[in-house]
């Protein structure tokens, strides 16, 4: 075999309708059979097929060399497969022999192939030229195998390709799992460029396109005793982008952090009911303890109002809820004040240049006007003020209540020159804002999240806080809320998200990240978490810069492996538009976060070199994987989905038409069963392996799909070499490959 030269390489057919000769399309077979997709061709490459090179095969699956099993290169499996004029294809070389690390002497190639006789059993392919992919101009950023020599020839334990395409400009385009990345070669193998990494581009369908924010409820509050400072501390350090201080008033006007005016509740009994102060404990502070009505509900205990900041600052918080998360940080921490939480964020930022927001909640404003005496909204914006912290961009103001944000938004915040958004929190339907409720005004939760009702709020307020239940319901199904609020131009940012068990519904098995990322689909802006850290890691999936697999080289020599896709998942399926303009890489295998099951399609557009996504696939059930992706017009493109299983095993080994254009109600393509695989009819005995005229294909991995004409497709498999278990437990895997008659033509671009 020798290489084929860039003259030749240029003559591969760009259309796949073009007409072909020799080796292209068999007769149909006898219309008895076309109920069905049916055989009209077969050829077997064997397994043991060989061309020139360097011995290979030396590595073991752990990376240790030892003798090279075999003489030259194999030629095996192939992963991709374009046709050549005059009748013959090209298929690309897999990595190797499977894996990364037992593949460093596999060198990668596209061979020629030719095929005759396909329409009478017994068919051999003809393997001829090849083109060796080399990076001479060290494109390659990383250390490859061949990193010292002179023409650096590329291997499998450098790059993973699984399909290719031909450009107009008669360039070659290869897609890798191991980066995943878009590899760019010339027509005779020299790589152009530097591998193109694979963006995350999650496409969550929050209002604007950005990125979710974390909100530490009151701060981590699952981790540290509430409104503390060090639990805000704790939240920033998890990655949360805003923390939040519920506020109430002191004796003497001063706002501190707690998440209700009364720090301890106590039961006629005198034992505390809920507490985070430890208040009750205090003799010198007995004489506090009182009856006062909040929000229209008697309540008996301490309340902030009582004490000047100074007899505060003798308290100590404990655990507001110390049966669920224990009582090891009671006694530790002060209450804070907001100048004091302001301060700690910028502490942060001088220290680490980040730039944590903080979210104040106004708590009960009409019980802090009538019974403390305070008007909050005033006294929260006179510190804002104060301090020098009112970047709009760093702050959200919340409330339960109306009347208060509508001031803000009206008197308060113009008189001040300040422009701070505005957040209308929105509890369960049970429990109406009080403000509204003492007015007489019959308004329900559901009524101001009604259409009307939610324009109403975006004429004051800028977002949205409701409780979740208004996003996903106790079943788990996603409502309609999120997509009216966005209607109304109000991002939205629900609580609260917690870790244990017992807030979450059945349906999440134990997993708080299962909620965060249902919710984050929905399309919420945001969240509140009582555990930022897990909310700040679930966003991170959707937010950090690439798509990366576990074998992607920024993880080698020792570095933290923080790839977000599985082993071996990334660009199984690469396609060309028939115009030529961009290319669709389909990764293998689901992205961490993402919808199980769910894949992603990219699209590259060659002029702009600008990624944006597709869409996604969802696999069927029983299905695993892709196998390749080819382009038949416009906006359809046929996919091969696979389960991971060979032999008598195997199940799902399909072909659909995926259309682009038609999505279904999850967003996700629709898709149209073209061929089951595992059920072809062979009338005429093509296959040796054919049972009473039906041929299956139970192959681990299928990779290779192309469309001939309208009517066949050819299909091939991946051997994976020296593997076995497709035709036999001990039975070599030979490349069989199939021309398919279609039922129904497909409808090519022309």
């Amino acid at each position: 075999m020798r290489k084929m030269t860039l003259t030749a390489l240029l003559a591969l057919s760009a259309s796949a309708s073009a007409a072909v000769t020799g080796g292209g399309v068999p007769a149909p077979a006898p219309a008895a059979t076309m109920s069905q997709p049916t055989l009209v061709g077969y050829a077997e490459l064997p397994a043991d097929t060989f061309a020139a090179g360097p011995a290979s095969g030396a590595w073991n699956g752990e990376g240790v060399r030892g003798e090279a099993r075999f003489s030259r290169q194999p030629v095996q499996g192939f992963s991709g497969v374009q046709r050549l004029a005059g009748g013959s294809f090209m298929f690309l070389s897999d990595n190797g022999f499977g894996s990364k690390a037992n593949s460093a002497d596999y060198l990668l190639r596209l061979y020629r192939v030719s095929f005759k006789g396909q329409q009478q059993a017994g068919s051999v392919p003809q393997v001829g030229s090849f083109v060796q992919l080399r990076d001479p101009d060290k494109r390659v950023p990383f250390r490859i195998v061949n990193e010292n020599s002179a023409e650096r020839l590329l291997t499998g334990a450098d790059f993973d390709p699984e399909g290719f395409v031909v450009a107009p400009d008669g360039t070659l385009w290869v897609g890798d799992e191991f980066g995943p990345y878009l590899l760019h070669f010339s027509a005779d193998g020299v790589l152009l460029e530097a591998p193109i990494a694979t963006p995350n581009l999650a496409g969550l369908p929050t209002l604007n396109g950005g990125k979710p924010v974390v909100v530490g409820h009151r701060g981590s509050s699952g981790t540290r005793p509430e409104h503390t400072l060090a639990s805000y501390r704790e939240a920033i350090a998890a990655g949360a982008d805003f923390i939040e201080p519920d506020l109430v008033v002191t004796k003497d006007g001063v706002l501190v952090a707690r998440h209700e005016p009364v720090i301890a509740v106590v039961g006629a009994d005198d034992k505390v009911i809920e507490a985070t102060a430890d208040v009750h404990s205090r003799p010198e502070f007995r004489d506090r303890l009182t009856t006062k009505t909040l929000d229209g509900v008697q309540v008996r205990g301490y309340f902030v109002e009582d004490f000047t900041l100074a007899e505060l600052k003798t308290l100590r918080a404990v655990e507001r809820l110390p049966k669920l998360r224990g009582t090891a940080y009671d006694g530790q921490f002060e209450i804070p004040t907001l100048a004091e939480v302001i301060a700690l964020v910028r502490e942060t930022e001088a220290k680490t240049g980040r730039k944590v927001g903080i979210y104040p909640e106004t708590k009960h404003p009409t019980y802090m006007q009538q019974v403390a005496g305070f008007n909050t909204s005033q006294l929260l914006i006179d510190t804002l003020v104060r301090e020098k912290f009112t970047d709009p961009s760093r702050i959200y103001i919340q409330s339960f209540e109306v009347g208060n944000l509508k001031e803000l938004n009206s008197t308060i915040m113009p008189k001040a020159g300040v422009n701070i958004p505005l957040v209308q929190l929105v509890s369960s339907p049970d429990e109406p804002a009080y403000d509204l409720k003492a007015a007489g005004d019959t308004r329900t939760p559901a009524d101001m999240l009604s259409d009307a009702g939610l324009r109403e709020i975006a004429s004051y307020a800028d977002a949205v806080g409701p409780y979740k239940r208004w996003v996903i319901d106790d079943q788990c199904q996603v409502t309609d809320f999120v997509s009216r609020a966005h209607a109304a131009g109000l991002p939205l940012h629900p609580w609260t998200f917690r870790n244990e068990p017992t807030y979450l519904l059945p349906c999440y098995g134990g997993d708080p990240k299962a909620e965060m990322r249902q919710a984050l689909w929905a399309g919420v802006d945001g969240f509140f978490t009582d555990f930022p850290a897990t909310g700040a890691e679930v966003v991170r999936e959707f937010t950090t810069a690439e798509v990366r697999s576990p074998q992607n080289p920024a993880f080698a020599n020792g570095q933290p492996n923080v790839s977000n896709l599985p082993s071996s998942g990334g660009y199984e399926g690469l396609a060309i538009s028939p115009d030529g303009k961009t290319i669709y890489a389909l990764l293998e295998k689901t992205v961490q976060g993402d919808p199980k099951g769910t894949l992603r399609l990219h699209a590259f557009d060659l002029a702009t070199r600008q990624w944006s996504l597709a869409g996604r696939l969802a696999l069927d059930s029983d299905a695993e994987a892709i196998g390749d992706l080819t382009a038949v017009n416009a906006t359809q493109y046929l996919v091969i989905e696979r389960d991971n299983k060979q032999g008598a095993e195997a199940r799902a080994k399909r072909i659909y038409l995926l259309d682009l254009a038609r999505k279904n109600a999850d967003g996700t393509f629709q898709k149209t069963l073209v061929a089951d695989l595992m059920n072809l009819a062979d009338p005429q005995r093509l296959s040796p392996n054919s049972v009473n005229g039906v041929l299956g294909f139970p192959f681990f991995t299928i990779e290779n799909v192309l469309v001939l004409d309208k009517n066949t497709i050819l299909v091939a498999n991946d051997n994976n070499y020296p593997a076995t278990g497709g035709r036999g437990a001990d039975v070599k895997d030979d490349t069989e490959v199939l021309w398919i008659r279609l039922p129904q033509p497909l409808n090519l671009a022309r």
